[in-house]
């Protein structure tokens, strides 16, 4: 572990981040990039995946072709099944939550998604805690 970066280069930004209001509220929060899965569930069902995304991404109802191989099939985001189809199949593709990376600091949370959205399309920032009684987190990042 590099002691030196951490009390010169992190500590001092988190410190800064927790007195401007930027942990939201959140006592010893650690920041947490997500990305959005999606999955497929036969029929069409309320059944929602467990996801933190407020970007209204959280599921779509739609056809998909079981005559065509795997790899051939692409979901149809319709109503009705789409005309040629042979063997339309209703399906509900939902998303969930991927854990991508954490960090101690807001700004390097926000950095790392910017360079890294080519890999992480439907990536955000969530905003976590340390944990009730953390007593390591504690140590390491409260001032006394």
């Amino acid at each position: 572990m590099n002691i030196e970066y951490m009390t010169k280069e992190i500590l001092p930004v988190r410190e800064q981040e927790i007195k401007d209001g930027k942990n939201l509220g959140t006592r010893q929060p650690i920041y947490i990039v997500l990305d959005l899965v999606s999955h497929y569930c036969e029929g069409h069902t309320d059944y929602l995946g467990h996801t933190t995304n407020e970007q209204g991404k959280y599921k779509e109802f739609g056809y998909i072709d079981l005559d065509l191989d795997t790899e051939s099939r692409e979901f149809i985001r319709v109503g009705e099944p789409i005309e040629g189809m042979v063997r339309p199949e209703k399906v509900t593709k939902f998303y969930v939550d991927k854990f991508v990376a954490f960090f101690l600091t807001s700004e390097a949370a926000h950095d790392y998604l910017q360079f890294q959205k080519h890999n992480n399309p439907f990536g955000y920032v969530y905003v976590f805690y340390s944990g009730y009684r953390n007593h390591q987190m504690d140590m390491l990042l409260d001032e006394h």
